[in-house]
């Protein structure tokens, strides 16, 4: 494979449980029930499934076969279907992985943390004070930067050494083998957990909640833009991060077959999340006399696991809680540190390639640059930069990239549409087709319908750290594709 020094998966199983490990995250742990409670359970579900056939998995295989083809990180593949200056595009979405690592990174800290805070018994009662002003120094403005969150930063640098650790080795002693190892043990784990959970009283309830849709709500077209936005940001595409990964992959590696089994274990973890966690709110419904409806109030999707889920434990004594809070909150880090991996795979891959750097400098230089901009989300209001770049990180430059991808690898480059994996005799694949006329189109509705919503609420400091965000980000991927290494990634 051209431009890579890293060694091959060493076999497709390695590959699938990485794979896996790079699409299970916070957003199948946690977001998965989170948009399920607040978009009526089961009428969630429909169209989730829909978006995942009809977006998630063609759009994996392409980003797939773009990796595996050219055996380059996105920026070079861009370079190598259209010329140096598709490199912007691949930069842009490197740039967005960065700032993603960076807060996704103080995520798995605050996991680890509060996995060592509920095995000692130390998250008080009053668990949304502790989250967002004991731990968090949770300033309450956008505008204020408050106090530096010194164990969450400390948190944070553990889960940095720790994917250093992993990430410096080669694919196959690195990523692979942790992958291969924690990915199962997740899978076990989440079992385990949401068949304990059955026998509490009124987890029943939850269940019926989970399942039963309200079929009203299947006409408001925002739960059907919210499902496909939610597998679009749970598969980590348009992002570069599947094609980071499958730069790898021999050519005999089916990559149909491959991503068939990656969105399969992505939906069971995210549908057994949530058995596990609806039970626990119809249980916590039963014993505090509460509307199911009314046992969450949530103002970010990670409430659910670090406010409601430690108030959960609390009514299972000390012994159960000081059990059952760590191996749930475990359960969270594997899903953030395997997406810190591919996350940093990602952006290394793309230094090592257009600059000519050895695995370990690259690595190095993402984690260093990760680490620096996670300081920002330790601050006070880092919640509320989360909120205020969420929107266009995991919202309108995912789309763009998305639909950059179609046009670049479907509609313009013939190694990637003319290639077989699209071919079932004389006629094209439905996934094929799927991309090439259905998946921009509703990635372009997607994006318009965003925009309009995004002006039509007025510009603040959020919309101007965005958009900032996004002007700053657009002049250095131009810097970056205008200084790469000549001789790699052009057509």
């Amino acid at each position: 494979m051209e431009g890579s020094e890293s060694s091959s998966w060493k076999s497709d199983a390695g590959y699938i449980w990485s794979m896996i490990g790079s699409a299970v995250g916070f957003a199948n742990i946690l977001g998965f029930s989170s948009q399920a409670y607040l978009n009526g359970g089961g009428a969630f579900l429909i169209p989730f499934f829909t978006a995942l056939l009809v977006l998630g998995i063609p759009l994996l295989q392409l980003e797939g076969i773009v990796g595996q083809r050219y055996g380059l990180p996105l920026v070079s593949a861009y370079g190598r279907a259209i010329g140096r200056r598709g490199k912007v595009f691949g930069w842009l979405s490197i740039l967005a992985v960065l700032t993603i690592g960076a807060f996704y990174t103080v995520l798995t800290g605050i996991s680890v943390a509060y996995a060592y805070f509920s095995g000692i018994n130390k998250i008080p009662s009053s668990t949304a004070y502790f989250f967002k002003t004991t731990f968090l120094k949770d300033s309450g403005s956008l505008t204020s930067f408050g106090a530096f969150a010194p164990v969450l930063f400390i948190f944070t640098i553990l889960v940095v050494l720790f994917s250093w650790f992993v990430i410096s080795r080669n694919i196959q002693a690195g990523i692979e083998k942790t992958c291969s190892v924690f990915l199962p043990l997740l899978s076990v784990l989440m079992i385990v957990f949401a068949v304990s959970v059955c026998f509490l009283p009124g987890a029943s309830n939850g269940f019926k909640q989970y399942l039963m849709p309200d079929f009203s709500k299947l006409f408001d077209p925002k739960l059907w833009l919210t499902s496909f936005g939610h597998v679009f940001f749970s598969l980590s595409l348009g992002l570069g991060i599947v094609t980071g990964y499958s730069r790898h992959t021999e050519q005999s590696t089916s990559i149909p077959r491959a991503m068939f089994f990656v969105a399969l274990g992505d939906t069971l973890i995210s549908v057994i999340s949530g058995f596990a966690i609806f039970g626990c709110l119809g249980y916590m419904s039963h014993i505090s006399g509460v509307a199911f409806s009314e046992i969450v109030k949530i103002d970010s999707i990670f409430e659910i696991g670090f406010v409601v889920f430690p108030t959960i434990l609390k009514t299972f004594g000390p012994f159960l809680s000081q059990l059952v809070g760590p191996v749930f909150f475990f359960c969270v880090f594997i899903a953030g540190v395997t997406g810190v991996f591919s996350i940093v795979e990602s952006i290394a891959g793309n230094i090592e390639v257009e600059f000519s750097k050895d695995r370990k400098t690259a690595v190095t230089i993402a984690m260093v640059a990760m680490s620096f901009t996670s300081l920002f989300f330790c601050m006070g209001n880092g919640q509320h930069i989360i909120g205020a770049l969420g929107p266009m990180v995991l919202g309108f430059n995912m789309l763009i990239g998305g639909i950059a991808e179609i046009i670049v690898f479907i509609y313009l480059s013939k190694v990637i549409s003319g290639d077989s994996i699209w071919n079932k005799g004389k006629r094209k694949t439905f996934h094929y087709l799927s991309l090439k006329y259905l998946v921009i189109f509703i990635l372009f509705i997607v994006l318009y319908t965003s925009i309009k919503s995004e002006i039509m609420s007025g510009f603040g400091y959020p919309e101007l750290v965005r958009w900032g965000w996004f002007v700053v980000a657009l002049f250095f991927s131009w810097i970056l594709a205008k200084n790469a290494h000549p001789k790699f990634g052009l057509k």
